[in-house]
């Protein structure tokens, strides 16, 4: 868990946007485009402790599929959330924090540990905030 303002942007600019570039690429879009990529450099980020009701899921991500791989993400979230739930309850696993857009609370990564933590009644999360 990073505390620093700067620390955070660093790892959210350097290490995270390469995950979103590649997820772009793999639904078929330019992360060139891709208005929220085109944001993170502008966002100031800090880590706070939130409520976990008020998050938003994005429906484009929670209707995601891609017929031809076979792949329906809210099936695969649903699967890997379990599984976390049960690594969880073995003990010993860190939980990141989740990222969420400042403006508007929308979760932007983290769906499965915000699946899992929510299914487990937890009210408070860890979340790297960024505002523009």
């Amino acid at each position: 868990m990073i505390e620093d303002p700067e620390g955070i942007y660093d790892f959210i600019n350097t290490e995270i946007r390469k995950e979103w570039e590649t997820d772009a690429r793999s639904e078929h879009r330019d992360p060139e485009t891709d208005p929220w990529l085109r944001t993170l450099s502008k966002r100031k980020w800090n880590l706070e402790i939130i409520d976990i009701a008020p998050i938003k899921l994005n429906p484009d991500i929670m209707n995601y599929a891609d017929p031809e791989r076979g792949y329906v993400f809210s099936r695969s979230l649903a699967e890997r959330s379990q599984e976390l739930q049960e690594s969880i309850k073995m003990g010993g696993v860190a939980i990141s924090p989740l990222v969420v857009m400042g403006e508007d609370a929308q979760l932007v990564d983290g769906y499965c540990r915000y699946a899992t933590l929510k299914a487990m009644n937890v009210s408070r999360v860890y979340a790297y905030i960024g505002i523009l």
